[in-house]
């Protein structure tokens, strides 16, 4: 699946009875839009701090105001629209098959717009945000590739952005701790993949495909082949992302990270 990295996708107008609609290829959840960037995401796929708790995120979200309208990000068949039974975490949400195992869902509604069954063009509205399964309104998106059979497979999820326009990703600042490194992420645009650290003569590697692979709740463990990750939210669109290697706690002396698109995003040495 390629990625938009330099410019938003072309862009193209169908006229209906209703006005002026759009027709992209792709087009961001919430701004109906294919610019890069479009939508300001509030949760980060992979590492996040959950209100104080380590989680590791399926997708990303969007906090928007409840009754915000929500839109497919690409044309497919809605597979599920399911009123929420007042008690799964997903809410009210919808699922959409793209075709190939590639779907996408979308949590946390508070009404919906379209039935099962439906064919949906991208930008089509399929619902209202929410706060359903929830605490807070916001939009809740997982985009799946390789997902055998019907229903959602989380453990099958990647990153939205390897779909959505996006910008590079800035390299994270680095700080050293005696027994860990911590880097000051960007929510926005987040595309980390690997993560690979290095010290005291160990070598270990964590791919969030892995850690996703294992399930729920196995996938929220903080410690993932032989790293320890803890996340911490600051205040201004970023997160601190602290890495120590475990269980032997040696001291890290180099950080690398890889995006998914297989490059290197930072690769900083202990001074």
């Amino acid at each position: 699946m390629s990625r938009t990295r330099l410019a938003p996708l072309v862009l193209a107008a169908l006229v209906s009875v209703a006005g002026l609609a759009c027709s992209e290829d792709v087009v961001w959840p919430i701004a109906n839009s294919a610019d890069i960037d479009a939508d300001p995401i509030s949760s980060p796929f992979g590492p996040r701090d959950q209100s104080g708790d380590y989680d590791f995120h399926a997708g990303v979200d969007f906090a928007v105001p409840e009754g915000t309208k929500v839109r497919a990000i690409k044309a497919g068949t809605v597979e599920k629209a399911v009123e929420w039974d007042g008690e799964s975490g997903t809410g009210t949400w919808v699922l959409i098959d793209h075709g190939g195992g590639e779907k996408s869902a979308y949590l946390h509604l508070s009404k919906l717009k379209v039935k099962d069954g439906d064919n949906v063009r991208a930008g089509k509205v399929i619902g209202r945000s929410g706060s359903t399964g929830n605490t807070s309104p916001h939009l809740h998106l997982t985009y799946m590739l390789g997902v055998a059979g019907s229903g959602a497979d989380e453990s099958v999820a990647v990153n939205p952005l390897e779909l959505l326009p996006s910008s590079l990703m800035a390299e994270p600042e680095v700080e050293w701790g005696d027994d860990r490194v911590v880097l000051i992420m960007p929510v926005q645009p987040m595309s980390v993949q690997a993560i690979a650290l290095e010290g005291g003569g160990l070598s270990r590697t964590v791919d969030y495909a892995d850690i996703l692979a294992l399930g729920n709740p196995d996938r929220d463990n903080q410690t993932q082949d032989g790293i320890r990750l803890a996340v911490e939210d600051l205040d201004d669109g970023r997160f601190e992302l602290s890495l120590r290697l475990s269980p032997e706690n040696s001291a890290p002396a180099r950080v690398v990270l890889t995006d998914f698109e297989g490059e290197v995003v930072l690769d900083a040495s202990r001074p």
